[in-house]
């Protein structure tokens, strides 16, 4: 056992940094993402900035009105709200995204799944139902909601605010019935959890015994750090040896010999080119999904070092050989302009 309950030692927290930090982070960890997983989920906020479903006035199970988007004017329900991005996921309102295979749910076999949008709570307000003495059916939006009088509610074991419609004290929106939990196999009965199972016999004398005592204290207390600052690093390593000419020479060496075995790689044949291409299409063509051809063409306008490296290797070899056949086409006519001059010398020596 131990005192530290969640261990962030080796994790970035980037809630931690300023605004710009946090957005040149988010570019770099999403550069080696594919286009359509980009932005599937929205920045969560700072600790001081979350607020609770009861402190946001709006929880799973109440109606919502959507006054922005394609989908402004609809009055639906709540499924869930995140209180780490100030969302609601509304029902009826989704759309279609690339999801890996890894997060498939169960039963599910494709890659495109119908995903709950995530609404900001500034673009929904939170709506009402009531009936009249005819049986009519009318709905009642608030701009916004006050929370006041605090009441302890049984439902939620907890208490809570009543919630009123702004600067109408005799519109109340009660609180919607809490979502059932279902028991499972490892469920605890509640009278068996509140039963009292240990108590102290004495203050003087401790009831824990004592080898339970070091798994009880914090190991990682900052008295006990097992990292070593830089400058007691810089004391225990010792100096950088300088190189021999031996090693020196075999480092020039070996610089040379890479260079020399620089891998050379050559364009493919049309014929090639045309036999990839025409599976390329083959497979196309049997994709009857839009999202994933959507997928599959923004994949395609993903920018590949490694590709892009192939090519500047081809583009090298190539000038590399025309420069070749250049010295290799002078090499004559320096051949033919030196044999002139040569029977002239032998002549002048014959004189």
């Amino acid at each position: 056992m131990s005192w530290v309950t969640k261990r962030t030692r080796f994790q970035k927290n980037i809630l931690g940094l300023p605004e710009y930090l946090r957005k040149s982070l988010r570019k770099h960890q999403e550069a080696g993402s594919l286009p359509t997983l980009k932005g599937f989920f929205p920045d969560e906020l700072p600790k001081s900035q979350r607020k609770t479903d009861v402190e946001a006035g709006i929880m799973q199970g109440d109606l919502a009105y959507i006054t922005t988007g394609r989908h402004k004017g609809k009055i639906v329900e709540v499924l869930a709200y995140n209180s780490l991005t100030d969302t609601v996921m509304l029902s009826g309102i989704s759309s279609k995204k690339i999801l890996p295979k890894m997060y498939w749910p169960e039963g599910h076999e494709s890659y495109v799944y119908d995903f709950p949008d995530f609404v900001p709570r500034k673009d929904v307000r939170l709506a009402g139902k009531e009936r009249d003495e005819k049986g009519n059916i009318s709905y009642v939006v608030a701009e916004d909601v006050e929370l006041r009088d605090e009441y302890y509610d049984d439902r939620f074991k907890k208490f809570v605010p009543r919630r009123f419609a702004k600067y109408h004290d005799n519109i109340e929106f009660p609180w919607p019935e809490p979502a059932e939990i279902h028991e499972g196999a490892l469920s605890t009965p509640e009278h068996v959890v509140m039963e009292r199972t240990f108590e102290f016999q004495s203050i003087a004398k401790s009831g824990i015994p004592k080898a339970a005592l070091e798994k009880l204290r914090n190991p990682f207390s900052k008295y006990k750090k097992r990292l070593l600052s830089a400058y007691q690093v810089a004391k225990l390593k010792g100096p950088e040896m300088p190189l021999t000419k031996e090693q020196k020479i075999w480092l020039a060496r070996s610089e040379k010999r890479k260079i020399e075995n620089k891998p050379k790689y050559y364009p493919l044949s049309e014929e090639v080119q045309e036999f990839i291409g025409a599976k390329m299409a083959e497979h196309l063509n049997k994709i009857e999904s839009p999202e994933l051809r959507l997928h599959l063409e923004g994949l395609s306008k993903r920018r590949n070092p490694d590709f892009e490296k192939t090519l500047q290797i081809i583009e090298e070899t190539r000038i590399a050989e025309e420069e070749q056949q250049q010295q290799q086409q002078q090499q004559p006519e320096q051949q033919k302009e030196e044999e002139p001059l040569k029977s002239e010398g032998t002549a002048k020596n014959s004189a």
